[in-house]
């Protein structure tokens, strides 16, 4: 494909900025974010292709390509959309029965994982589609994290179905997102902070990584006297799943609506409740996904979120927690346009030698919203976020995610067996439980967030 710069180069978004630091930091390949739809019915696979083109036209984040200058400053610009017939990977798969179909997805989504982007001279995207039958086929996109996002993923899929019944009435697609212009919206993002006094950026959050440094020098004093975590990779973590049974989702929304706050903040009110009942450190640094689109930009794609730590100190008492949390949200949403290199320096704490850095956050969270089986377009029958892979997860510390959908609430614990017993998580599992009306889940239904296991 002939990849041609259809513009100047533009700087990166903050938090692609984060990621590519990340990225040299560790000196590993870019994470990836998938979507797998398993498709049940007549699939017009012509208009899968227009479908597809469209998407990319419209949306930006599906054009760019990433390099960096002579002196090493990270670049990105546009470049000309694939011709249609040259964005689709289509297989044939021979398989027994629609299980060792499944079996075979599974597996192919897992090894998607490991294989890289060259984002320079090549499309950030990959779009796969696996046929075992006339009625039965699979679609997968593979987008990497330096461009695209979680919220980015519920776009694309929502959008690439519009576009499908488009295309099957012989119609242009349009949406609200059409021409969703990523690059002036981070530009308008960086003028934006570029307004602002970076002084008062900078002291907040040395501040907040000088607080989480004392915590860190904390000594830890866990019920069973777990050793503490080492220096080496994470090995596999203990992982616990739970889930929140159909009739009591609407209960526990209701709680949240009469506490006044989101599930988001209901959820991890508890889970830092649960936390301080089995630690005795005087607070909880977590790191949070945050999403610094603007409420004009939710219909744009590309890589806008980004973890940015949160700081909790201890209590026992759910609506104080409650409290705390709304507050360090206001507080790290109103400092999030801060740069990489700002961040950076912020987290050097006084009294502590060059590369010492702060222990990395405890608690990963992140929420987002998607319905698991729907009717498609053209008589078709959707299910999302299907043929789970089979992934080792590793986290340092402790690893919360929510997965909420329309008609329930899915939980998964990650422990570090360096730093807990299984005794310990499943513990902590069953009191979170409790305070969530969850019940224990032997396996996941639905793969979690494969791009990114912790």
């Amino acid at each position: 494909m002939t990849q041609q710069r259809t513009g100047g180069v533009s700087e990166l978004s903050y938090a692609q900025e984060h990621e590519y630091g990340r990225l040299r930091e560790t000196q590993q390949p870019t994470k990836v974010v998938q979507l797998a739809e398993q498709i049940e019915g007549p699939l017009d696979v012509p208009a899968l292709h227009r479908a597809l083109s469209a998407l990319v036209t419209m949306h930006e984040a599906l054009r760019l390509r990433v390099g960096t200058t002579p002196d090493g400053r990270p670049v990105q610009w546009l470049a000309d959309p694939p011709p249609p017939d040259a964005l689709l990977d289509a297989r044939r798969i021979k398989a027994r029965s629609p299980e060792q179909f499944a079996t075979y997805l599974a597996g192919a989504r897992a090894r998607a994982l490991a294989e890289p982007f060259d984002l320079r001279s090549r499309p950030p995207f990959r779009f796969r589609l696996f046929r075992y039958s006339e009625q039965l086929h699979a679609l997968t996109v593979d987008l990497p994290t330096l461009t695209a996002d979680l919220a980015s993923r519920s776009l694309v899929r929502a959008r690439l179905w519009e576009a499908y019944g488009a295309a099957l009435a012989d119609q242009e697609y349009a949406s609200d997102g059409e021409g969703d212009g990523l690059l002036a919206a981070i530009s308008r993002a960086r003028e934006k902070h570029d307004r602002r006094s970076a002084t008062v950026e900078h002291r907040y959050w040395s501040r907040k990584f000088e607080a989480m440094a004392a915590l860190s020098d904390e000594p830890e004093n866990a019920a069973s006297g777990a050793d503490a975590p080492s220096e080496a990779p994470a090995p596999a973590a203990i992982t616990r799943f739970s889930f929140v049974p159909g009739p009591a989702v609407a209960s526990l929304r209701r709680n949240c609506r009469e506490a006044k706050v989101t599930l988001f903040q209901f959820a991890l009110a508890h889970f830092a409740r649960i936390y301080f009942l089995h630690t005795t450190r005087p607070g909880l640094a977590m790191t949070l996904p945050l999403d610094s689109r603007s409420t004009g930009e939710r219909t744009v794609v590309g890589k806008f979120s980004r973890g940015l730590p949160i700081l909790v100190e201890h209590s026992a008492d759910f609506t104080t927690l409650l409290r705390r949390i709304g507050s360090e949200l206001m507080q790290t949403m109103r400092h999030q346009h801060i740069a990489y290199a700002d961040l950076c320096r912020a987290r050097k704490a006084p009294g502590r030698a060059d590369g010492d850095e702060l222990r990395g956050a405890i608690v990963r969270y992140t929420l987002h919203s998607e319905r698991f089986v729907e009717a498609g377009p053209g008589g078709l029958r959707v299910t999302h976020n299907a043929f789970a892979p089979q992934v080792n997860y590793t986290c340092d510390g402790i690893s919360f995610i929510v997965n909420e959908y329309n008609q329930s609430v899915t939980f998964v614990l990650c422990f570090d067996p360096r730093a807990f017993s299984v005794a310990q998580a499943d513990r902590f599992t069953a009191d979170l439980n409790a305070a969530l009306g969850a019940v224990a889940r032997s396996a996941s239904p639905w793969a979690v967030f494969p791009g990114d296991p912790s």
